[in-house]
């Protein structure tokens, strides 16, 4: 145990150049003392003068430290370097930090319209979720990479904070067929480019180009590729692809909007490519969050069911299918054809993050909590930067009756929601999730800011409003949570029964004959 904090300690030497410039500075102090001696005899100075010169070698070798350890060289020049005490005191990430690691942020859009957007991100994610099939290689998640890439961070804050050695960045220019597509992976230590190349070529090559550049950053990184070429990925119709990209860029947002627009997106890749795989598994996505999330109808239901079918048979060997089918059997509570689904998600990619997330959450549909917690911690390893995976465990260890370790977890979800705040301080998801966090650490004040904040960002959001019920269910105000709770049918549609049930968080408010009534509207 003692020997960890040193191990971060060392790891910092190293990677502020402090033990290369203290061996080059007794190299080169040594040979300065050698010609000193040999130049001042024959120079006739006094026999005091190497003694001084001595002095003045050893007084130089703390501060060259020093200096080496409190300043970097960049291409911009020498300038003080911002210690990370989180680094020095997490010893026990040590292992990690020694593998190759990367961060792919957005591309920037360089078209002359401007309008390419999710072109660029879709690019730079497509290539984020091939690095994350190297087995050997770390890549920090989707969320936090491209939260910085939208800052337009500095390169080495971005390895501080990300904890990566290597950033992926580049630019797009697109017109009709045409791409230019420039790709650049810079050293964070010292803002060294590592490698970098410009593509030339049509749209229709994007593929190509997706494969050539994650597999030139897994050799420069000496990772190791385990990933076999996705052939039937490279015969989609280029445009089904670009309404593809389109789809990500929407769903990504997790809104009530958005997922009706990802859905449009995805629609139109199919219809202009029938057999298209991917894009069938992102359209029964869709509909799953709608049940899951905002309308729990049975029209989402039949259609997640469907299509999450269509897309296992078109693309058995792709995670994302097997994901899609697992939420469709969990909402009509079919467990067992649910765990098969998910299992074999995790087999297929076991960094999937939302095939351990979403397991994790029909194990609380079950009601077996205990696999639930182990799922929600598969995903917080998986996602380091996610909270809502360590926000949920809270939830479960309060259920289970262990209050001290709901505690332990909430304090870190809390760090991670404020991880994700700094960087976006509109994150309605890490207001409302953080609310409840803040509430269980006695932090009740800001708190029900929080809480108010995301109520008031988006009123129609029927997982807002239940969250908000739970909130006030735990606060206490009973017709406050039954208020938010019967907006839920009002405003938008149904939640879910089960996850209902199953929610220690409304413990506080069962009791009351309003809570019967509501729960008598719902499905199930």
């Amino acid at each position: 145990m003692g020997e960890i904090p040193f191990k971060g300690f060392w790891s910092q030497l190293k990677d502020r150049k402090v033990i290369r410039v203290a061996l080059l500075y007794i190299i080169v102090g040594w040979v300065v003392m050698q010609v000193g001696e040999v130049a001042f005899e024959g120079l006739g100075v006094p026999a005091w003068s190497l003694g001084l010169l001595i002095v003045l070698v050893l007084l130089g070798f703390p501060i060259a430290l020093v200096l080496a350890w409190a300043y970097e060289r960049t291409p911009e020049g020498i300038r003080r370097d911002r210690v990370n005490p989180s680094v020095l005191r997490s010893g026990t990430d040590d292992d990690r930090e020694r593998a190759p690691s990367v961060a792919v942020l957005p591309f920037d859009d360089m078209s002359e319209k401007g309008d390419q957007a999710y072109f660029c991100e879709g690019i730079a994610e497509e290539i984020l979720n091939a690095l994350c099939k190297i087995s050997n290689l770390r890549v920090a998640s989707r969320v936090a990479a491209f939260q910085y890439g939208r800052k337009q961070a500095d390169i080495s804050e971005i390895g501080r904070k990300l904890r990566v050695k290597a950033v992926l960045k580049g630019s797009v220019r697109k017109s009709g067929d045409r791409l230019r597509i420039t790709a650049q992976l810079v050293d964070t230590s010292d803002g060294y480019h590592m490698w970098s190349r410009q593509f030339d070529r049509q749209l229709k090559d994007i593929f190509e180009i997706q494969e050539e550049i994650a597999n030139s950053i897994a050799s420069v990184l000496s990772a190791t590729i385990h990933r076999k070429p996705d052939h039937q990925q490279r015969r989609t119709d280029p445009k089904a692809y670009d309404f593809f990209l389109r789809g990500l860029s929407y769903f990504a947002r997790h809104t009530t909007q958005d997922n009706v627009f990802a859905r449009q997106m995805f629609s139109r890749a199919v219809e202009i490519e029938p057999e298209y795989g991917r894009a069938w598994a992102g359209l029964a996505y869709t509909y799953g969050f709608e049940y899951m999330y905002f309308n729990a109808s049975n029209v989402n239901l039949i259609e997640a069911k469907r299509i999450s079918a269509r897309a296992l048979e078109l693309a058995p060997e792709l995670a994302e299918a097997h994901v899609s089918a697992g939420i469709a059997h969990c909402m009509s509570q079919s467990y067992k054809d649910s765990e098969a689904e998910f299992e074999k998600a995790i087999e297929l990619d076991p960094k999937n993050y939302e095939a351990c997330y979403f397991f994790g959450r029909a194990k609380v549909h079950e009601g077996d909590m205990k696999r639930a917690l182990k799922l929600f911690e598969s995903a917080a390893r998986v996602r380091p930067e996610d909270f809502q995976s360590v926000l949920l465990q809270a939830q479960l260890y309060t259920s289970l009756g262990n209050r001290d370790k709901a505690l332990e977890v909430t304090r870190k979800g809390i760090e991670r929601v404020r991880a994700i705040l700094e960087l976006n301080p509109d994150d309605n998801r890490a207001l409302n999730m953080g609310a409840f966090a803040l509430l269980r650490l006695g932090k009740k004040s800001e708190a029900k800011k929080w809480m108010l904040t995301s109520m008031n960002n988006a009123p129609m959001d029927s997982i807002i409003q239940y969250n908000a019920a739970c909130f006030f269910s735990l606060a206490g105000d009973v017709e406050r949570a039954l208020d938010c709770l019967e907006n839920c049918l009002i405003k938008v549609g149904n939640i879910n029964r089960e996850w209902l049930v199953h929610d220690s968080d409304m413990d506080n408010v069962r009791r009351h004959p309003r809570y019967a009534q509501i729960i008598s509207s719902f499905p199930g």
